[in-house]
């Protein structure tokens, strides 16, 4: 009898919400008779734009119309379009879809209420401390649960006729790093006072939140009281323990499981559905009514596991340093590979002797995607004998169904090897008791794709010298392609921060390329894009702080640090002029065309590069609206 399968989406792994979600999904799967196919990612870090396109392509990897249920976890999977387009596709499937914590439409939802997820905890500091002066720390505001929590606060702050000002919002990440910002925020305008509490919207920030004040001889909970959401691990066990928002992850993860059970079985249940939540009321607040067991000789041991996970992370590395031969390489991966917790691991490559796609081909060169047919190079069996091989699969069986004989059941993860954005192949896991990733992995995994890449380029250079065409240049227009762009506008982007100035992001899209190649042939179409490459050329020469690149097939980009407002617009204008000139030059029956949008950042701390870039695009798209509009009236 064939054993149902489900297909779980979810990044952040070793985070607290997901390896709770994956351990509770795996083991009520197990109940159920399901086996579970995990494809996670451990997500991208900061501007690191082709980090975070590599990580994401694990997500293409299945083919979803083959499982019985998906469940997603948009909100960890840290992309810029927040996993709209992979719902949307996944909308299309004739089986159940489950989202966990993020609402879409037409598909089944499990979440808090965020409408009044933190409204008792508001009133606890309102009724029971009768404060007033009340700040509050926002997550990540282009996800539905950090607006609705923001939303919580207002309404209760209004009801109680309680005024906000913009002193007391700041505007957080859902992560770690903004502590200092967001004390120096909330204490900039007040003269020897500070604020009755910082309510975070999130574990990660009140922890940040209450190291920072700590830093400053601020007292928690004597001086600010503090709050969070979500009762992590580390909320527990800091001094003071941190009052908090505790949610029922493992009934978010058994729901998700019964749902598509019953489904399966014919029942029709609610699209919505809700898990609890309690408030632990702990000494950040002062009230210590939730009192935390520590158990300090288990922190003890986590302390010296992630001492001893550096220590191995270095040593990998400098153990792969200049290693050159592929058997070599994937010996030393295999040493430190047993440091992970799997029972059993396959390591299955990209087919290089398979073409690139057009797309792949236009971007420079770079494998994006995942081959038809896959290669199994290694397999870390239970014994913990590594055992070489080169035997090609389709990738739809995902693990070669021989290699798996001894689990044909249970629950399988994916992870992506990829170096930036060059996919290189994934690892698929399994574990015993319901287990999964430790914190090894990442970096593991991380080293790994990385001496990956050095052998392959090790290999492509001894038949080719120019690295920098190789990894950074265009080769139709000799401009930087998307790698050579990331580069240099991260750190254009970063240096910005520093000098305070604005910066510019355009993005610049031919017109009608098609048209051109279909009328007088591709080579006019290839000129035409040198064309707009060297009006871009023109157009930065003699300034500082600018790049440029050609992105895709008729797509570039250009990102310039500027002195005043509306200078972006200017930009777009010069560009305009110089391509006309190289136009007339050309005495060609054809012209290159283009598109043009701008998007101006003030400040570049409170707006990611990912984000200015979707800007730019948006209003890029509405220009080209505009010029065919007017074409189609007749209008040059």
């Amino acid at each position: 009898m064939r054993r149902k399968k489900l297909g779980v989406i979810i990044g952040s792994i070793t985070q607290n919400f997901s390896s709770r979600v994956c351990q509770t999904i795996s083991a009520k799967a197990e109940e159920y008779g399901y086996d579970v196919y995990f494809f996670t990612t451990f997500n991208s870090y900061g501007d690191n734009l082709l980090y975070g396109e590599g990580e994401k392509q694990i997500y293409s990897l299945a083919d979803y119309s083959k499982l019985d249920g998906v469940i997603i976890a948009a909100d960890t999977l840290n992309i810029s379009d927040g996993g709209v387009p992979l719902v949307e596709r996944l909308k299309k499937l004739s089986c159940p879809v489950v989202s966990l914590r993020v609402h879409f439409d037409d598909v089944y939802n499990i979440s808090v209420d965020e409408s009044v997820s933190m409204e008792k905890m508001l009133r606890h500091f309102i009724e029971v401390h009768q404060f007033q002066d009340i700040c509050f720390m926002t997550g990540k505001m282009d996800l539905e649960d950090a607006r609705l929590r923001f939303s919580c606060y207002k309404r209760i702050m209004a009801e109680y006729g309680i005024p906000v000002t913009d002193d007391m919002v700041f505007y957080g990440d859902y992560w770690k790093f903004k502590g200092k910002e967001a004390v120096d925020h909330f204490l900039s305008r007040r003269v020897n006072t500070y604020p009755d509490a910082i309510v975070c919207a999130n574990d990660y920030m009140a922890l940040a939140v209450c190291r920072e004040l700590g830093e400053r001889g601020i007292r928690v909970p004597e001086d600010i009281c503090v709050s969070g959401f979500d009762d992590v691990l580390e909320a527990q066990h800091c001094e003071p323990p941190l009052t908090t928002i505790s949610v029922n992850f493992e009934e978010m993860a058994i729901r998700a499981v019964e749902l598509i059970d019953e489904i399966d079985q014919g029942m029709k249940p609610d699209k919505e559905q809700h898990v609890s939540t309690q408030d632990k009321y702990r000494g950040s607040c002062g009230c210590k009514r939730h009192k935390v067991k520590s158990k300090w000789y288990s922190l003890t041991g986590e302390l010296e596991e992630r001492k001893e996970i550096n220590y191995q992370t270095i040593f990998m590395n400098a153990d792969l340093e200049g290693v050159t031969d592929e058997k070599e390489l994937l010996n030393v991966v295999h040493k430190y590979h047993l440091r992970n917790n799997a029972q059993k691991s396959w390591i299955c490559l990209c087919d290089e002797t398979e073409e690139l796609t057009e797309e792949e081909k236009n971007l420079g060169s770079t494998r994006m995607e995942y081959t038809k047919t896959m290669v199994l190079r290694a397999v870390k069996g239970a014994n913990n004998a590594l055992h070489l091989m080169n035997k090609k699969f389709e990738r739809s069986e995902l693990i070669p169904e021989d290699e798996r004989s001894e689990y044909e059941t249970g629950s399988f993860y994916f992870i992506p090897l990829h170096y930036k954005n060059h996919n290189l192949g994934y690892v698929a896991c399994t574990f015993e008791n319901f287990g999964h990733y430790n914190d090894f992995l990442q970096p593991w995994a991380m080293n790994f794709a990385v001496a990956l890449e050095n052998y392959s380029l090790h290999e492509r250079l001894n038949a080719m010298k120019d690295i920098r065409r190789l990894y950074k240049e265009d080769t139709l227009t000799g401009i930087s392609n998307r790698r050579g762009f990331e580069e240099q506008a991260r750190k254009i982007y970063g240096d910005a921060g520093y000098s305070r100035k604005r910066v510019a992001v355009i993005s610049v899209d031919m017109d009608n390329l098609k048209k051109t190649n279909d009328a007088y042939g591709h080579s006019a179409g290839d000129d035409s894009l040198c064309r707009i490459a060297k009006a871009l050329s023109i157009v930065a020469e003699g300034r500082d702080n600018i790049t440029y690149a050609r992105t895709g097939g008729d797509e570039f980009v250009m990102v310039c640090q500027i002195d005043h407002q509306n200078e972006g617009a200017e930009l777009i204008m010069k560009i305009r002029e110089e391509l006309q000139k190289i136009n007339e030059r050309g005495g060609q029956p054809y012209y290159a065309e283009v598109s043009c949008g701008v998007y101006e950042v003030k400040d570049t701390s409170k707006v990611a590069l990912a984000r200015a870039l979707e800007m730019s695009d948006e209003r890029m798209y509405e220009d080209k609206r505009q010029r065919k509009a007017l074409q189609n009236a007749g209008v040059r």
